[in-house]
């Protein structure tokens, strides 16, 4: 009795195998593949939210600096993004500045001084962005935000 070698008789074994393996490799392409997306994703999702941060900042900034420079009591009333990378968010004005801060979970902001404004002008409030308004109020000396329409 003639014997066979041993590849032939594994044969089904190594078409299997050669078929897991291509699946296996398929399956670690997808998950590297998903991986690599969704970093992307977080990163110009982080980058937007800072780059829309800094645009309200400048916005509500420069029309504080605008309400300084008049001798008259100023309202302003500036129409803002509801949201910014589908996260509302929070502006708070004080003597050390103004700052732009996501809800959480997120948390990140946004930070600018007042150009020395604090030495002459007092500063205060805060607004949050879910109607889309925020109101700057100048009378005297005193310049405050608020979220309300009086």
């Amino acid at each position: 009795m003639k014997r066979e070698p041993a590849v032939r008789r594994r044969k089904g074994q190594m078409l299997v195998f050669e078929q897991v393996l291509m699946f296996s490799i398929g399956v670690a392409i997808m998950i590297m593949a998903f991986a690599l997306f969704t970093m992307y994703q977080n990163y110009y999702t982080s980058a937007t939210a800072s780059d829309q941060m800094t645009e309200v900042k400048e916005y509500v900034l420069s029309s504080i600096i605008k309400a300084c420079e008049s001798d008259a009591n100023v309202t302003m009333i500036l129409t803002i993004p509801k949201t910014v990378s589908n996260s509302f968010y929070k502006i708070s004005l004080s003597n050390a500045g103004l700052n732009v801060t996501l809800e959480p979970p997120s948390g990140s902001g946004d930070f600018s001084p007042l150009y020395g404004l604090n030495e002459t002008f007092e500063f205060s409030g805060m607004a949050i962005s879910d109607l889309g308004k925020v109101v700057v109020y100048k009378n005297g000396n005193l310049v405050s935000l608020d979220r309300r329409v009086a």
